[in-house]
């Protein structure tokens, strides 16, 4: 047997695994045969740790994956888990977006950095680069293939239902089946997109992502002239404003980091791009600190709340990408290799506050009740312009200070 086919048999195996052990999960949880935070912690850990093993088998040996996956999803469980403490209903974690994607960012950011420490290094941008996008790539092919498996599979069984052949139908219907087979399905997908890395590579996406630079850059050098006219007050008193603004200095930051590549050799050339990419990259501090400013206004008049603080933190984030960027460029040349440099530095940070917020020294929830219960204290907020739905979502924090104003309430004068 070649080494591609063992490869093969080793992520299959390994998705019919995290199908079956999934599946085996569901059912724990669906017959209440665990507590719901060990159940949380159990979920997140199997989710993290089979995704991750699938994600690095490939690229690496399959006892060097299974380490390393293991201790992330130890790690991501753990911090899950955590957070739920804030909450007397663990399904509360859930209730608003932003603990999902720092699980998310927290589960996914390492991947690379474990591929590249088990090869030139965990600080070697171009294998940092190349396995952060080719990991995307493997992902978005391999569940591609899933559902086209799916479909073939559901139509075959449909044309042998036709003259009564029952087959296929039997083994849908079992309950463990739709799991093991998408696991083995994805599985071998993984395993074959990997063994065909030099056709089914990010450099496509990445080429591109280069045609959307001048375009981008024309889009916002053309808000930022328009700022003068319009001004800024009417402009941001509203937090989906700062949602724009962040979305779009995100996308500004992908086009430049594709633009450079992993090294000078594969950068953009011609004075067109390379200027485009120059001048997206100077100007990427302005949307980052107009939606800082626009999560601010809100903050001054409404005070703290958890999708408040996110969109600080993630305007902060922005804000030092923009600067590490137009800094690069305006240092002269070397500007590449900077912001490469300066990538790696904000991909820790990145991972860095995904943690923190899972963590106690982070607590949104507690933060935001805190501050709405002084600006009641102080007249900042009258009583009835406080949210007192919102609070009652905020776990036991928020349970907290809706249990302090009803006691104030209730005191003579009030």
């Amino acid at each position: 047997m070649d080494r591609n086919m063992r490869q093969r048999l080793v992520m299959a195996g390994i998705g019919g695994l995290a199908g079956l052990s999934l599946y085996l999960l569901l059912e724990v949880l669906s017959r209440h045969l665990l507590p719901d935070r060990a159940a949380l912690g159990l979920t997140t850990f199997s989710t993290v740790f089979f995704a991750a093993w699938l994600a690095m088998a490939g690229p690496l040996r399959t006892g060097c994956a299974v380490v390393a996956a293991l201790g992330l999803g130890l790690v991501v469980a753990a911090l899950l888990s955590l957070t739920g403490l804030r909450f007397d209903r663990v399904e509360a974690i859930f209730d608003q977006p932003m603990t999902p994607l720092a699980v998310a960012l927290l589960s996914s950011i390492p991947l690379p950095f474990f591929i590249a420490l088990a090869g030139p290094g965990w600080r070697d941008y171009p294998t940092l680069f190349t396995e952060a996008w080719t990991v995307v790539v493997r992902y978005a092919a391999a569940w591609l293939f899933v559902g086209v498996a799916w479909a073939v599979l559901l139509l075959s069984q449909a044309l042998l239902s036709i003259v009564d052949i029952r087959v296929i139908e039997a083994i849908i219907d079992l309950d463990a089946a739709p799991w093991l087979i998408t696991g083995v399905t994805l599985g071998l997908a993984l395993a074959v997109v990997t063994e065909l890395s030099d056709l089914v590579s990010p450099y496509l996406i990445l080429r591109l992502l280069r045609l959307l630079l001048p375009l981008v850059l024309g889009v916002m050098a053309l808000f930022i002239a328009a700022l003068p006219f319009q001004g800024l007050s009417g402009l941001f008193g509203d937090l989906s404003v700062a949602a724009t603004l962040l979305a779009m200095a995100a996308a500004a930051a992908t086009l430049v980091t594709t633009a450079i590549d992993q090294t000078d050799a594969e950068a953009v050339e011609g004075v067109v791009m390379v200027r485009a990419a120059q001048g997206l990259a100077l100007i990427l501090p302005i949307p980052a600190a107009l939606a800082g400013y626009a999560v601010w206004l809100r903050v001054a008049q409404y005070g703290w709340t958890p999708e408040r603080l996110f969109a600080g933190l993630a305007a902060v984030l922005a804000l030092a990408y923009g600067l590490i960027y137009a800094l690069a460029v305006l240092r002269g040349a070397g500007w590449m290799e900077r912001v490469r440099q300066g990538n790696i530095l904000m991909a820790l940070a990145l991972l860095a506050l995904s943690a923190l917020w899972l963590t106690p020294l982070l607590n949104a929830e507690r933060i935001s009740a805190r501050d709405q219960l002084a600006r009641f204290d102080d007249g900042r907020t009258a009583l009835p312009e406080l949210d007192l739905y919102a609070l009652g979502r905020w776990g036991k924090p928020g349970a907290e200070a809706l249990a302090q104003l009803q006691a104030r309430a209730g005191e003579p004068g009030q």
